[in-house]
């Protein structure tokens, strides 16, 4: 079985080299080319193109590395018109590979789409697109499947390996104890984003927000805040650490911000509550089972986007999605975009979820539902082993 493999971000090379381990797992005979960084490297892909030669981050790069990009589209499909694989699959990184699949499709060769693009949120008219170059979209959120085959996409979820990693056995008191927090802390979680950007426009606010919480408390009890690290090169640290020293002072007296050595996962699990930049991370918050408010502290570009090029007015947080929302529904997890990003609004719900015990019961009662969703039944397939049978299926077909 031969199989052209395309993974252009440093996320997708690290999801295809689990597919393409499960895949060998199932056919030990496989060989697989295309697209991938160091893991799928590791994996035994033959990469036609490096995947780190087409990564770009902000739209001057974009711009700059376009002549790359499209000679790494020849090179696919004059290997492809070569190799004549049973197969391909591509992983995220839409505008890249719905050009890709366009010109597979024309060799006949049937593509897959492992973690396909939220169409459901913006660009909507893409399903289309989906429909006609793809042969089975493999999704990693459980809403996706009835959302695609309402509209005649062929789909299906595989569990999300985004979650797999997280601690799932791990116990409140496990993570307070690798965190050095006493049981009886009143402890809250930041989570800002990664992203320069994010970081950027999320510490100070959420400092602020937990200064307010803690006031609306009386001060009976010092709050303590977690904030992962996230900054890797050495630049980046000094201006995160900037940031940092400006949060604390943003955050006073009556709480103590602590920068975490463990990781968001530990955060989250030791958590009374948090709050958490809207996108993958809320979904661990969910899974994890820490009651939470989503935030996005959006800058003015992005909100003029929100504003005349997303469609989409439900949740933008995942477990309120995963949970099933409907318009009319109250959300699990508050959300606070656009014009509800305030001090005041967002340390109102921080309290809230500190100190309402039926909403807390009720939030933990939702996130049980959403980390059944999400995890599937007991003894479920891991995402990638998953994936690769649905891709053995579309062969047999």
């Amino acid at each position: 079985m031969k199989i052209l493999l395309s993974a252009a971000e440093a996320s997708s090379d690290i999801h295809g080299a689990a597919l393409l381990g499960a895949l060998k797992k199932l056919k030990p005979d496989i060989d697989a080319f295309g697209v991938g960084g160091p893991a799928l490297a590791v994996a035994g892909l033959r990469a036609v193109v490096d995947a780190r030669e087409l990564l770009a981050i902000g739209f001057s790069e974009i711009i700059t590395k376009l002549p790359r990009i499209f000679r790494a589209l020849d090179e696919i499909e004059n290997a492809a018109r070569t190799e004549k694989p049973d197969i391909a699959v591509v992983i995220d990184y839409p505008d890249f590979h719905f050009r890709l699949a366009k010109r597979l499709g024309r060799l006949g060769i049937p593509v897959v789409y492992f973690i396909p693009p939220k169409v459901w949120i913006w660009r909507s008219g893409r399903v289309g697109m989906l429909k006609r170059y793809f042969k089975k979209l493999l999704c990693i959120l459980p809403f996706e499947e009835d959302f695609y085959r309402v509209q005649d996409v062929d789909a299906v979820y595989v569990g999300n390996p985004l979650v797999q990693a997280l601690p799932l056995d791990m116990t409140r008191a496990d993570a307070r104890r690798r965190l050095s927090l006493r049981d009886d802390d009143v402890v809250v979680a930041l989570l800002t984003g990664s992203r320069m950007s994010e970081y950027r426009g999320h510490i100070r606010l959420f400092a602020r927000a937990a200064r307010a919480a803690a006031a609306k408390a009386g001060g009976a009890k010092k709050l303590i805040a977690l904030m992962p690290f996230p900054a890797t090169a050495d630049l980046k640290t000094q201006v995160m650490a900037g940031l940092m020293e400006n949060a604390v002072r943003d955050a006073g007296p009556d709480v103590e911000l602590r920068v975490s050595q463990g990781n968001s996962a530990e955060c989250l699990v030791a958590a009374d509550a948090a709050l958490v930049k809207s996108g993958t991370a809320t979904l661990e918050a969910g899974v994890l089972g820490c009651p939470h408010a989503v935030v996005y502290n959006a800058t003015c570009i992005t909100q003029l986007i929100f504003k005349y090029f997303i469609r989409w007015k439900g949740p933008v947080g995942l477990v309120n999605l995963v949970h099933g929302w409907k318009p009319g529904d109250r959300n699990v997890s508050r959300e606070f975009i656009r014009g509800d990003v305030t001090v005041e609004k967002i340390s109102g719900e921080l309290h809230a979820l500190l100190t309402d015990e039926s909403r807390r019961r009720e939030i933990s009662g939702a996130m049980r539902d959403v980390r059944r969703a999400v995890l599937g039944p007991d003894g479920a397939a891991p995402p990638a082993l998953c994936a690769a049978r649905e891709l053995l299926k579309v062969l047999d077909q």
